[in-house]
Parts: structure tokens; C-alpha cells; sequence
């Protein structure tokens, strides 16, 4: 009996040793990283008629930031247009506005705002400053 008592008591021991030492090596569960957010750029350039606007769509195919910058407006670092980003037409025909800035070229954003998936476009226009037509560029940067 003793002998039998004895086996139980090493046994008993050999288990809580290898389990403690199995505790030591458990490998935590890999990690996939998370990608960084992608983002597409695009620059839209055209001509801006006195009274006018010009619009441009594009598809945000994950929740993010969309920044566009004015780079150029007719030659000039001091004439200011409108520029917005908003949801299009159905018809294609124009944008509905949800947010707009009066801006001059530069060559930082000069409107940022936080978007969810779906369709958008940005639209610049003539607030009433032009006295011709100029061309313009602007950089368009969104989440996709």
C-alpha cells in the first residue's frame, strides 16, 4: 500500500511539473497586422466658367478621410473659388454639397472631412470672384 501511495504522490508530482512547464512555453496566438488604410489620389483639372462649376465623383469603398487641395486656379495664389465635396445627382448632373470652403490655391488640403462608404464627389464653383474663365487643378485624396 505504501508503494501504491508512493506511485500516486510521484505521479501527481510528474503532472504538476509538466504542466507548469507547459504553461512557460504556450505560444501566443499569431497576429495578422493590420494593413494601413489605402488611399487613392487623383487629380481633376479643367476649365471654371464665370458662374460655373465643375464636379467629379468618386467611390469611397471603406469609412475615412477625404482631403482635397486646390493646387492651381487660373495662375493666381490669391483668387478664391468655392470647392466642396457632397453626394452626386442621381442623374449625374451636379453635386449636392454637404461641405464648402471659399479658397485660393495652395499646397495644403483646404478641406478635410471624415466619410463613411459610399458615393461622393467633390465640385469646385464661382462664388462670384471670376471675371473669366480659368483653368484650375485640384488634388483629390480619399480612402478606398
Amino acid at each position: 500500500m505504501r508503494a501504491a501511495s508512493f506511485l500516486k504522490t510521484t505521479l501527481a508530482a510528474v503532472v504538476l511539473a509538466s504542466s507548469l512547464a507547459m504553461a512557460g512555453c504556450d505560444e501566443d496566438t499569431p497576429t495578422t497586422p493590420t494593413p494601413d488604410p489605402t488611399t487613392a489620389t487623383v487629380t481633376f483639372a479643367s476649365n471654371l466658367a464665370l458662374g460655373g462649376s465643375s464636379t467629379r465623383s468618386f467611390d469611397v469603398t471603406r469609412a475615412g478621410n477625404v482631403s482635397v487641395t486646390l493646387l492651381g486656379v487660373g495662375g493666381s495664389t490669391t483668387l478664391k473659388v468655392g470647392l466642396g465635396v457632397g453626394i452626386p445627382l442621381a442623374n449625374g448632373s451636379g453635386c449636392v454639397l454637404s461641405r464648402s470652403v471659399e479658397a485660393a490655391a495652395g499646397t495644403t488640403a483646404q478641406l478635410e472631412l471624415a466619410v463613411d462608404i459610399g458615393k461622393y464627389c467633390v465640385q469646385i464653383y464661382d462664388p462670384g470672384t471670376l471675371t473669366t474663365v480659368v483653368a484650375f487643378s485640384i488634388n483629390l485624396v480619399y480612402p478606398i
